[in-house]
Parts: C-alpha cells; structure tokens; sequence
C-alpha cells in the first residue's frame, strides 16, 4: 500500500499542471469573440482624423454589458481601447481581472495602419498606444500574444 501511495504521489507531479493553459484558452476565445469590433475602432479612427472613440455608443457597439461570453462578464471600450472584464464561467480568482486590448498607430499619420496589442505587449517602435492599459491578470493565464 505504501510503495502504490508513492507511485500516485509520484506520478500526481510528474503530469503538468494544465490550469494555466485551459485558462489561456478561455482567455484567448473571449479574444476571439470581440475581435470584429476592432473593425468599428478603426473605421471610427479614420472618419475622425485620429481620434479614437471614448466608450462603446461612440464606436457604435452595444453597451459594455451586452458584449457576453461563456467567460465575458463585459467589454467596455475606452479612449479606443476595448478592455475585456472576466467573470461567468472563469475560476474565481479571476473575476473581475481585465484584459486590455489596445490599438497602436503611428502618430501624426491617420492613415497608416493601426494594429493592435494585448495585455503585457510592448508597443513597437515608431508606434503610440492608445488609451491605458488595465490589464491585471497575472502573464501565467494569458495567452502567449498577450505577454
């Protein structure tokens, strides 16, 4: 009984915990699901010389809480900036965490491309990011385009 205890024991911290990729994925499939709305950030970018929009009615999207998901309590946009608020179906640790998605541009220049950075991404050279970034989640559960 002993040597089957050490062998369960032994075998319980030869397998990897899989906590933080399960949550990436989570994390990554809320991602996915407000991916179409940076298309209205940018179409409202380019219609007013660079600004960006101040919250969700301006980028002409639905009300912060009305942007659900199996693991999205809400998303709210923010000097252009959607900042996606976890909750639903998410481990209880990471209720109410944020994960900023934010837009870079090249400042001074309207119209060139915007491209879009996540959580504890640097921004590139030559580039600004718009907006803050909220982002309190710790790197573990983000996917890997995030850290």
């Amino acid at each position: 009984m002993v040597v089957i205890a050490i062998i369960a024991i032994l075998a319980t911290l030869a397998i990897p915990s899989q906590t933080g990729a399960i949550t990436q994925r989570k994390v990554l499939e809320s991602y996915e699901l407000v991916a179409p709305y940076k298309e209205s950030i940018e179409s409202y970018f380019k219609l007013h010389s660079g600004e960006f929009p101040n919250n969700n009615e301006e980028a002409g999207l639905p009300e912060p809480r009305k942007i659900l998901g199996n693991y999205l309590e809400k998303m709210e946009v923010r000097e252009g900036v959607m900042h996606l608020y976890f909750g639903q179906k998410m481990p209880e640790i990471l209720h109410g965490k944020i994960l900023s998605i934010r837009p870079v541009f090249v400042k001074d220049s309207p119209n060139s491309p915007l491209s879009w950075i996540c959580g504890f991404n640097d921004i590139p050279d030559g580039m600004t990011g718009a907006g803050l970034n909220l982002t309190n989640m710790d790197a573990i559960f983000l996917p890997g385009r995030c850290r």
